[in-house]
């Protein structure tokens, strides 16, 4: 299996990444990922006293980065200006790290890819190194380099090649089968429900074995969306102005779905919420919740 084809869905990768990036540093940039190639787990010392490497535990692989990141995304994220190794630099760069790693995940379960819940450990070029325990014998290592107008931003992915051969076992199935027979595919067809409904007669028909499930109901109050910086720099005592305005009837909504709109009222000692006007009709919400 050739190092290419081992590391499938590069492009989804890519495009995460950079939004991800581009989002938290607020300005147009590009990444880039160069051409993937092995190293011997033997050399990972060496690469330590020249990037700062982030290792994902407990999945081993790890993300190398120049120092030149540290205050790159320090001025993007604190506002402030640090190097590699200063105190705060581990945190920000564990951080940076987690949101970076969420954001691929997000993308890569969209296309049934599913990585593990990892946390991070930050090593710096300035200090011996310290690696996890149980390596693979050798990674496949994949540069990347952050272009932001002329300057350039250097590092590289380390990855087990274990787990770039699970993301390729849908790819080389189709290809193992004998005789490279066609498969053919048809769409999916489902029964009707019915005119079933729920009304003052009871439960009727499928609905009856449904009726008893819960469902989350919540009420929205308005959303606003904030650069991570400014997320870090919450305190006690400071104000989130929302989108919505004053007077603006409240969204409520069932299982994610959007069903009604409302307004606040207080019950005894709690809030509650009037229903004022219904989405959609009582058969249409059956369709959209069930």
């Amino acid at each position: 299996m050739s190092l290419p084809r081992a590391l499938p869905r590069l492009d989804a990768t890519r495009e995460a990444l950079q939004a991800f990036l581009q989002t938290l540093l607020g300005q147009s940039l590009n990444l880039e990922l160069g051409e993937p190639s092995s190293v011997e787990t033997s050399q990972l010392p060496t690469l330590s006293q020249q990037h700062v490497l982030i290792w994902g535990i407990p999945a081993p692989f790890a993300i190398a980065l120049q120092p030149d990141w540290v205050p790159l995304l320090a001025q993007a994220m604190l506002n402030e200006s640090l190097q590699a190794g200063d105190a705060g630099s581990a945190d920000l760069l564990s951080e940076v790290a987690a949101q970076g790693y969420g954001a691929l995940r997000n993308a890569l379960a969209a296309d049934g890819v599913r990585l593990p819940e990892v946390s991070f450990s930050v090593n710096f070029p300035t200090t011996k190194a310290s690696l996890p325990d149980a390596l693979p014998t050798t990674f496949i290592r994949l540069p990347f380099t952050l272009h932001i107008g002329e300057t350039r931003h250097n590092g590289f992915l380390l990855l087990p090649p274990g787990v770039a051969e699970k993301t390729s076992t849908t790819d080389a199935g189709a290809a193992s089968r004998p005789g490279g027979a066609t498969v053919e595919v048809r769409p999916a067809s489902f029964k009707d429900l019915g005119p079933e409904r729920i009304g003052n007669g009871g439960f009727k028909g499928n609905f009856e074995l449904l009726a008893d499930v819960e469902l989350e109901v919540v009420v929205e109050l308005g959303r606003r969306r904030l650069p991570l910086a400014d997320v870090l720099r919450l305190t006690t005592g400071s104000i989130i102005e929302l989108e919505k305005l004053v007077g603006e009837p409240l969204e409520i909504y069932a299982n994610g779905r959007l069903i009604a709109e409302g307004e606040a009222v207080v019950i005894d000692e709690q809030f509650g919420v009037r229903i004022t006007n219904l989405v959609t009709g009582s058969r249409q919400r059956e369709k959209t919740l069930i």
